[in-house]
């Protein structure tokens, strides 16, 4: 492993010697003990993909559970924001690489402006699916806004189906209809 592959852990900010995240993008519990005196031992969190593509842990502090984004956690560690901006920016536009060198502080507008963002969402609504109930039928769609519209999901499940990320989407499965 090379000096820049070397995983660097650091506290989670609010969450010191319970939770920490690492510069790959990984958050892990720290061994302790409860308020009953009981031990818990530490382990890696595993990540929950949110219905907007983003992964999400569940921290706890006393009692109280918390839904942290990995990448706000990762970026909150180790990204100097001197300017107080209110966004992170996935510089290779995957929202499953949470690593610090793929992130960056940023504004909305730049954010939503960045990269291909508007042309592959524009081009990704439009292309014709088929959405596969459990049953096995098959429903033509002429693009991913409208099944969403007429079925009630949110677009980007069925983009994070249609890409591999997820699965299945409330029990339908997609697929990319032949152009």
């Amino acid at each position: 492993m090379s000096k820049e592959e070397r995983e660097i852990w650091k506290d989670v900010e609010g969450f010191e010697g319970l939770y920490q995240v690492s510069n790959m993008g990984i958050v892990r519990s720290l061994d302790r003990v409860d308020g009953s005196g009981r031990g818990w031992k530490g382990r890696m969190l595993s990540s929950k993909l949110r219905k907007n593509g983003y992964r999400e842990v569940i921290i706890c502090r006393d009692g109280k559970r918390k839904y942290m984004l990995v990448h706000r956690l990762v970026a909150e560690a180790f990204l100097s924001n001197q300017d107080n901006l209110p966004q992170v920016n996935h510089k290779d536009e995957d929202k499953g690489n949470n690593r610090v060198e793929n992130l960056e502080w940023c504004d909305s507008k730049y954010n939503n402006n960045y990269g291909n963002h508007i042309k592959r969402v524009a081009e990704a609504r439009e292309k014709p699916i088929y959405v596969v109930a459990n049953s096995g039928h098959r429903y033509y769609f002429s693009g991913v806004s409208k099944a969403a519209r007429l079925l009630g999901l949110h677009y980007q499940n069925i983009t994070a189906c249609l890409h591999g990320r997820q699965k299945t989407c409330h029990g339908f499965t997609f697929e990319w209809a032949a152009v």
